[in-house]
């Protein structure tokens, strides 16, 4: 074949063809597997084609339905319109959609009938015009929706006799499909003036303008159904205080359909309501006392339900007891003062628990323990009404009313009273929490002394003091785990400023406006650690006079710093760990869980992980404390520290004597260089402040007698407990290992730890360290 002169031209039209061919294979398969019968007529309304489901659906084979006319496959009613049909069809072409709302039905070879429903689309041939019929059986839809017609012929003459509610249908848009009588005598717009039209127009302006229609709509898609109560607008202009339910309708694909409506008109209720949380809400303002609140409670009350006695039963937890205050409205004082009743048999058990109201015709004689009625008894109390007090979905206690005459509460003081039941116990409930703050003030003024002394410390811990390099990296450590809300783990010896560096990862932590509270574990005798940790309630204990705060719940939003972790007792340990992992505890003597959030710090001079070895500490509360351990090196690591601490104590020292020490002699601060200083930090400091208060002039003197210089003094100063070997192996290794193995140089191990390397490398001889422990 001669090449083209036109490649290109030639590519794209290789293209093009492949493209037809590939769409005619398409439109070759979607013919043979289509669920809908195909035909293709000319425009005599021959059959010119039929695909297997056409044969299958008219029960025709297709070479029967070649050259028949269309006509043979409609009933023969129709059939003398269907030419004329034909006729204007070609006439005005067009592609015509199923669903078209037209009673159409098809002929099977068999003579029977089912119903269909076509959509025509014309298109061009070679031949000339053809058109494409696709049918489809629709008898199941047909019998469906007549059974749903059936059904809602049903419904409709159940919702036109109801007259005391407003029910409508609504469009998936919201316009009004369906009234009943209900809803004209509701709203007073007759079925012809509203179908059609939103049901917004039902909403106050207000109401409209901050779109509450649309959100009630999205409410009720999301949720099933959205009940809630409001002003709505009558025809003539008028509000109407409505109680109203949307509840959505889907399909059977689970697209929304449309809304269904209910309504009610609870105007009178509503003015009712109002008088009385008028007067409650001018009493709850007045007076916060739960009694005299109860007087206005009481006379409120009386005047939509006209009782004798009102009275307040609140629920103790802590005794379960029902605690009972009544007044008589005729009254200004007190009938009674603190009246305990038990709930087992009474009526407030059964309200209490059920959530529903009890009326007693006759108190006297009644199923429930007289012991219990014995106070409405005694006031000649004949008949009754108890409702539950619902604060935020739970129970806080009751509220009843009762009568010197027989039977007399029906019903319908039942429901008035439920319904102002809520609104009374709001009213208590913020009664109670005044209460609860006015306690809370006086006990927050009594601890304020103890918190004080807790979070005030001296200036020395303001500022860690040091250059070396040890230090600075105990420091980048603070600073980068401080940040976080990661427990942490300080060891170290004694002496080293453990609580100085917890402190000052609490200085650099979000928690840093908090408190920052501490607890010495070895410094509280073990049988009072409990309490201390996580307080008592009164009575929990001989000697418990009044409630305590823990310094767990002290703590807060804050940090709780655990010194000497290692001391506390084994069986307090678990208790620890749940607190931590649950963030709830109980107070000693106590029954209600209290949450809090706090950011943990331990601090310990003792080994843990031998401990837990030899089952001395728990192993899962070891893990739960070493998130982030931190090691505090000795004094003897940090010999390059010791000139600036020994200027810092003397200067801080001798301030607070009113001394002027000016001087410091060299071969004093070389003699406090070469010490090892066993007691570390804290044994330097003591025997500094022991120095300013002999130092008579300018110039330090210091008792250079008492360090004790013999290499046998400084071999025992310089042992050091097992417990703290495993510690500082600990440590080494991680710097090894951040240093990837290197030793010396710049930033090599010895010079991240502040050791010279022959130092460092004696340590690794003395702990059994070797290279493939850490490479």
């Amino acid at each position: 074949m001669r090449p083209s002169d036109f490649p290109e031209e030639d590519a794209a039209a290789v293209a093009a063809h492949e493209r037809a061919q590939f769409a005619r294979s398409a439109l070759e398969n979607l013919f043979d597997v289509s669920p809908d019968a195909i035909f293709v007529t000319d425009t005599e309304g021959v059959i010119r084609g039929a695909n297997p489901r056409a044969a299958e659906l008219f029960g025709h084979t297709q070479a029967d339905l070649y050259g028949q006319p269309i006509e043979n496959l409609v009933p023969e009613r129709f059939r003398r319109q269907h030419p004329g049909h034909r006729e204007n069809y070609n006439a005005h072409p067009r592609a015509r959609q199923m669903g078209a709302a037209m009673n159409l039905f098809g002929l099977r070879k068999d003579g029977t009938e089912f119903p269909v429903d076509i959509m025509l689309k014309p298109m061009e041939s070679l031949s000339g015009p053809i058109v494409l019929s696709f049918v489809r059986d629709v008898t199941e839809q047909r019998s469906a929706l007549e059974a749903l017609r059936h059904n809602d012929q049903q419904l409709r003459t159940i919702v036109e006799s109801v007259r005391d509610y407003a029910i409508y249908l609504l469009d998936r848009d919201g316009c009004v499909m369906t009234w009943n009588p209900g809803a004209q005598g509701i709203k007073g717009y007759t079925a012809e003036e509203i179908q059609g039209l939103h049901f917004s127009r039902f909403f106050t302006q207000e109401d409209v303008e901050r779109g509450r229609p649309a959100e009630l709509m999205r409410l009720a898609a999301a949720r099933g159904r959205v009940e809630e109560e409001g002003w709505r607008v009558r025809k003539d202009g008028s509000r109407f205080w409505a109680d109203t339910i949307l509840t959505v309708i889907r399909d059977s694909t689970g697209e929304i359909s449309g809304y269904a409506k209910v309504t009610r008109d609870f105007t009178d209720r509503k003015r009712a309501e109002e008088a009385v949380m008028l007067q409650l809400s001018s009493a709850l303002l007045a007076n916060m006392d739960v009694r005299k609140l109860l007087g206005a409670i009481s006379a409120s009350l009386r005047e939509v339900v006209p009782h004798d006695y009102a009275t307040l039963a609140l629920y103790d937890r802590a005794t379960q007891t029902m605690i009972v205050e009544f007044l008589n409205a005729g009254e200004s004082e007190s009938r009674s003062g603190d009246v305990r009743i038990e709930m087992h048999g009474s009526v407030a058990e059964e309200v209490f628990r059920t959530h529903e109201p009890v009326i007693l015709d006759q108190i006297q004689g009644s199923h429930f323990s007289q012991e219990s009625m014995r106070h409405f008894t005694e006031l000649g109390m004949q008949s009754g009404c108890c409702v539950p007090l619902i604060h935020r979905g739970e129970a806080i206690g009751t509220l009843s009313v009762t009568s010197q005459t027989p039977a007399f509460f029906a019903q319908r003081e039942a429901e008035m009273l439920t319904q102002i039941a809520g609104q009374v116990a709001m009213a208590v409930s913020n009664a109670m929490v005044f209460r609860q703050i006015a306690d809370l003030r006086d006990r927050l003024s009594q601890e304020k002394q103890y918190l004080q002394e807790e979070i005030n410390v001296e200036n020395r811990f303001e500022d860690i003091v040091g250059e070396s390099a040890g230090l600075r990296r105990v420091l980048k450590e603070i600073e980068t785990v401080a940040p976080t809300d990661a427990t942490v783990l300080i060891q170290g010896e004694t002496g080293t400023g453990k609580e100085l560096l917890a402190r000052a990862i609490h200085r650099l932590s979000p928690r840093n406006e908090r408190t920052f509270i501490k607890l010495n574990c070895a410094a509280i005798p073990a049988g009072l650690l409990e309490s201390e940790l996580f307080g008592h309630e009164k009575g929990a204990f001989t000697g418990a006079i009044a409630r305590k705060m823990g310094r767990l719940e002290l703590a807060h939003e804050g940090t709780l710093f655990l010194d000497e972790v290692g001391e506390m007792p084994l069986d307090l340990q678990p208790k620890l760990l749940r607190a931590l992992q649950e963030r709830e505890f109980e107070r000693l003597g106590g029954t209600r869980a209290i949450s809090v959030n706090v950011r943990l710090i331990a601090a310990t001079n003792r080994d843990l992980a031998q401990m837990v070895a030899e089952k001395q500490f728990r192993s899962d509360l070891f893990y739960r404390l070493k998130v982030f351990p931190i090691f505090s090196p000795p004094l003897r690591e940090r010999t390059s520290d010791i000139p600036v601490l020994v200027r810092h104590f003397v200067s801080s020292h001798s301030r607070r004597m009113g001394k002027s020490i000016e001087t410091i002699p060299s071969e004093t601060m070389a003699a406090l260089v070469r010490w090892p200083w066993p007691g570390n930090i804290r044994e330097l400091e003591n025997f500094l402040e022991r120095a300013v208060i002999l130092t008579r002039g300018s110039v330090l003197y210091v008792p250079l007698a008492e360090l004790e210089t013999s290499v046998a003094n400084e071999e025992s100063a310089l042992a050091e407990s097992p417990t703290l070997q495993t510690a500082e192996r600990e440590h080494i290794l991680r710097v090894l290992r951040e240093a990837k193995g290197q030793i010396g140089g710049d930033d090599g191990a010895a010079a991240r730890l502040g050791l010279k390397r022959t130092t460092l490398n004696s340590k690794l001889k003395k702990l059994g360290i070797e290279r493939s422990d850490y490479m």
